[in-house]
């Protein structure tokens, strides 16, 4: 039948993709609809106002904090891991990486799906700078419904308050 009309294959070629590009709309706008909302839910979970960097992943903040001489990264690196430990949620679920100026933790609690928080800290003669990121535990997850931003906007004051303390109580520039 297709060899007699080549129009036929035309036609039907046509239709396929216009039902093909329709389905992936409808997808993807119920996939988008669905993260913001989940995304906000999480948010006001955790006491957060969602906000658009929740958006991009990874989540990334950065602090610089006067230091005392003396004071080295594994000292401050030891203070975060030891004031993140105690919270309720999203609580430390495993330490995965734990070295001079480099701290990694996997966090659970009322997330979505597990998320990777990272901090690496560097000394430089009176200053250490403190960079934090938030991902899904997943590397090839897109979308985590907000997940990551909860942890790095939950996170983020305290790194700070226990880089801050050990660094001898000098306050801390964003």
């Amino acid at each position: 039948m297709i060899w007699d009309d080549a129009t036929a294959w035309v036609a039907a070629l046509l239709q396929g993709t216009l039902f093909g590009l329709a389905v992936g709309a409808v997808v993807a706008i119920v996939g988008s609809t669905s993260n913001v909302w989940q995304a906000a839910r999480m948010a006001s979970r955790h006491g957060l106002t969602l906000s658009p960097e929740a958006v991009p992943l990874p989540c990334t903040a950065e602090i610089r904090v006067p230091i005392r001489p003396g004071t080295t990264a594994h000292q401050l690196t030891a203070s975060v891991l030891h004031a993140l430990k105690p919270l309720p949620a999203p609580y430390v679920e495993s330490v995965t990486e734990f070295t001079h100026g480099e701290l990694t933790v996997i966090c659970k609690g009322r997330l979505s799906l597990p998320v990777r928080f990272h901090v690496s800290i560097t000394t430089e003669g009176d200053t250490a700078t403190v960079t934090m990121d938030a991902r899904p535990k997943a590397a090839w997850r897109v979308l985590d419904e907000g997940a990551s931003w909860c942890v790095l906007k939950a996170f983020e004051p305290l790194v700070g308050k226990a880089v801050q303390d050990e660094a001898g109580g000098v306050s801390a520039n964003t």
